[in-house]
């Protein structure tokens, strides 16, 4: 008797093993429908991977200064020059500046300083960013790093909420909603009419881009076989790869935020055919 029992312990573990392998092959283990919803969730995690790199193109390392007097008459660089501090062009002005031009330059000044209320932004390489939209810049700047935050912020709400909804509701139809809520952001993200507007917005994007990305990884890790796993778990990255491999090039190519936003935006948009 106790032989048996000790035959039957040692036979549970490869009966466990012999049943799991039988189980995932019922869906065959790999084929055309695995590698379809592969490629379907490679989709998805492109639009994620741009979004979570976008504000490196939103608010680039640019330069800037006080803005000039309106109407002024001088140039960029004669106001750097003659109404700029040498040891701080970004965030002061000298007080008084005044400019007449007859036949001659001339400019006077005041040599006390008092902080910018307007900037002015190099557009050599980008038309528009974020820190031109808001000024987020001298003792703004530290607004950049809370949208930064707030994206991260977004992620981990998200993948706390949807790992239990996927599990309870289905991965289709949470990987459906997901995109949904992240091209309802990302539009409203693009007409934001204040930073604040633009973080909430950069949560939501988050949530629902990172709901769809954790939540089509797992789908993939359960729709394919064992031997399969470690192959398609690489692979379903190449989505990630490519999101970052395009955003400089779509950045570089549009050079304004908001079109940059919207267009990002779009796999989203598209792979809600997922669906079908």
């Amino acid at each position: 008797m106790a032989t048996r029992d000790a035959e039957k312990c040692d036979s549970s573990p490869e009966e466990a093993v012999q049943g799991k392998e039988d189980l995932m092959n019922l869906v065959r283990g790999e084929g055309p429908w695995q590698r379809k919803v592969l490629l379907v969730c490679i989709g998805i995690f492109i639009p994620f991977a741009c979004h979570n790199l976008a504000m490196t193109f939103f608010a680039p390392n640019l330069d800037y200064w006080c803005a000039r007097p309106p109407n002024s008459t001088l140039t960029v660089e004669e106001w750097k020059e003659i109404g700029l501090p040498p040891d701080d062009r970004h965030c002061s002005r000298y007080a008084l500046v005044k400019e007449s031009k007859r036949n001659s330059f001339n400019v006077s000044r005041k040599n006390e300083t008092v902080a910018c209320d307007s900037w002015e932004y190099d557009d050599s390489v980008y038309k528009s960013t974020v820190l031109g939209e808001w000024n987020l810049v001298c003792d703004r700047e530290w607004f950049i790093s809370l949208s930064k935050s707030i994206f991260i912020a977004g992620y981990m709400f998200s993948v706390t909420l949807f790992g239990y909804i996927s599990d309870k509701f289905g991965r289709r139809t949470v990987i459906t909603i997901c995109n949904v809520i992240a091209v309802i952001s990302a539009v409203a993200c693009a007409f934001s009419t204040s930073f604040l507007m633009f973080a909430v917005a950069r949560f939501f994007i988050a949530v629902g881009s990172a709901g769809a990305f954790n939540t089509s990884f797992v789908l993939v890790m359960e729709v394919i076989g064992p031997d399969y796993r470690s192959l398609y778990g690489i692979g379903i990255n190449a989505g990630w790869v490519l999101g970052y491999m395009i955003l400089p090039g779509i950045s570089m190519l549009l050079r304004d935020w908001f079109w940059v936003q919207l267009t990002i935006a779009i796999p989203s948009i598209i792979f809600l055919s997922s669906w079908w």
